[in-house]
């Protein structure tokens, strides 16, 4: 499977037309060919980083789908004029290394971060390894995925897209960040203090309150 991700920012004089963009954006994104699943919703108000106010994830069968749906023409007559105007901050992916859920209603939360150009290859393996710790030692996560980016739009560009999902926000607010794998390992390489300091400072971390499953 492969997804695009994207945050829309809406420019200040449009906060009070979200709901508009939101429902105008499901509308749209229902026109367009192989697309498995579509989630379009507000993002939390809790725990987001550089996420801004709609996050938008379609599921397709494969990279060549999520293309062939970006130049149909339901994309340039449809999509195109819902978002015109907005920030847009995103990343393609295949979902090759998950963990999938078979939970209800939660919230997922997905960061968005890249590491520096010269960073050492064998350190950035390390950090993919030592995050997926995470998933081991943190039973609040019910489902994860932890990807390497094959496209990505925005201000910075992105490598990695690492998604989980929990019954409440509170599974990432607090066990996620106080256990020691998060701040006496993974830390380490976001932390500019630390020798293994490989990832560049500007993260995006969102979260949305889901009801169903995201990561299957």
């Amino acid at each position: 499977m492969f997804v695009s991700l994207r945050m829309l920012t809406l420019p200040a004089e449009r906060i009070g037309a979200l709901h508009t963009v939101i429902v105008g954006l499901r509308a749209a994104v229902a026109s367009l060919p192989g697309v498995i699943e579509n989630l379009v919703t507000p993002v939390y108000h809790q725990a987001t980083i550089n996420a801004g106010h709609i996050v938008w994830r379609m599921v397709h069968e494969s990279e060549a789908a999520a293309n062939a749906a970006m130049l149909s023409p339901a994309w340039r007559g449809a999509v195109l004029p819902a978002i015109e105007g907005l920030e847009v901050t995103g990343a393609g992916y295949r979902m090759t290394r998950k963990s999938a859920s078979t939970g209800g209603t939660g919230v997922w939360r997905a960061l968005l971060f890249s590491c520096f150009p010269h960073a050492d290859p064998a350190l950035v393996r390390e950090l993919e390894e030592r995050t997926l710790l995470l998933a081991k030692y943190v039973p609040e996560i019910r489902a994860w995925g932890l990807n390497r980016a094959a496209w990505s739009e925005g201000r910075k560009p992105t490598h990695f897209i690492w998604e989980q999902e929990y019954d409440d926000v509170s599974g990432l607010t607090g066990p996620y960040m106080d256990t020691p794998v998060h701040w006496g390992i993974v830390d380490a390489y976001f932390d500019a203090d630390c020798p293994e300091f490989i990832v560049d400072p500007h993260l995006v971390q969102v979260v949305a309150a889901i009801a169903e499953p995201v990561i299957r």
